[in-house]
């Protein structure tokens, strides 16, 4: 009976933790669908999808995407692949000062996770280098500050990782190149495609490099572009075009998870 009872009172403990995560994503919605007129006196019988049509019938609303889809997947990727090399690097090869670098390594994430405050530099540079308004010029910045997340979490699987696996290859005759990638990437992949869908919601909502290193329309990205879509003056704030802005740039991001759920729980909890 205590058994039966703790099953019960798990599941719905695990039921108000999934309601409470999705909330957020249901008021997005119903905020959407309703004018601004309604919103701004609490009112909630008048459903619209003009919010949407507006969003959707700017024709820059492509460039946005575009370049969303371009910068986080290069960016996410790049930080990934990156982040691989050298962790395995580190664990498995031994590197000199291997330790001195975990440490520094995570010590940096603990400065990065903060980048507004590197962000005057940053701009600086970009503006020197003359990547100032260009893609490229923001998929380098995602990915210096990125690649130190990933080299964390990916050292953390490959140490764990049991080395019977490579010195059976060795003796099969492999070489590292063939060792990495037929014995040691298929094994953490789960780990790999975690540490990717992270990074990719990361850079997908970033919004002050994006905001900061563009500025043309042209160039943005989508989380910038529909702030500039929805627009505000001095005497009202559109909330129902910005609600259904955010619930379309949301929308991949639930795709992706939906999609790669397997490999992101496995991944998460190490199995």
């Amino acid at each position: 009976m205590k058994i039966k009872l703790g099953k019960y009172i798990n599941s719905f403990l695990v039921l108000i933790v999934i309601l409470y995560s999705l909330l957020p994503v249901f008021f997005t919605f119903i905020f959407s669908i309703l004018p601004n007129k309604s919103i701004s006196q609490g009112r909630f019988s008048e459903f619209t999808l003009n919010n949407y049509l507006y969003i959707l019938s700017n024709p820059d609303i492509l460039h946005y995407v575009y370049n969303s889809v371009v910068v986080s997947i290069t960016s996410a990727t790049l930080t990934t692949l990156l982040g691989f090399i050298l962790a395995y690097s580190v664990v498995r090869k031994k590197l000199p000062f291997h330790n001195f670098f975990e440490n520094l390594f995570l010590l940096l994430n603990t400065f990065l996770v903060l980048g507004v405050l590197i962000i005057v530099p940053i701009f600086e540079i970009i503006v020197k280098v003359g990547l100032f308004n260009t893609l490229i010029g923001l998929i380098i910045v995602y990915t210096s500050l990125g690649f130190v997340f990933s080299f964390i979490l990916l050292s953390r699987f490959i140490s764990n990782l049991p080395k019977d696996y490579e010195e059976s290859g060795l003796i099969e005759g492999m070489n590292d190149l063939q060792i990495i990638f037929l014995i040691v990437l298929p094994i953490i992949r789960p780990a790999i495609i975690s540490v990717w869908i992270l990074q990719f919601i990361g850079f997908w909502n970033e919004f002050i490099f994006a905001l900061t290193l563009t500025n043309e329309n042209i160039k943005r990205t989508l989380t910038v572009g529909i702030t500039l879509i929805s627009g505000s003056d001095i005497f009202e704030i559109p909330w129902g075009m910005i609600m259904a802005g955010v619930f379309i740039s949301i929308l991949p991001l639930l795709i992706i998870v939906s999609l790669l759920e397997e490999y992101l729980v496995k991944g998460i909890s190490g199995k």
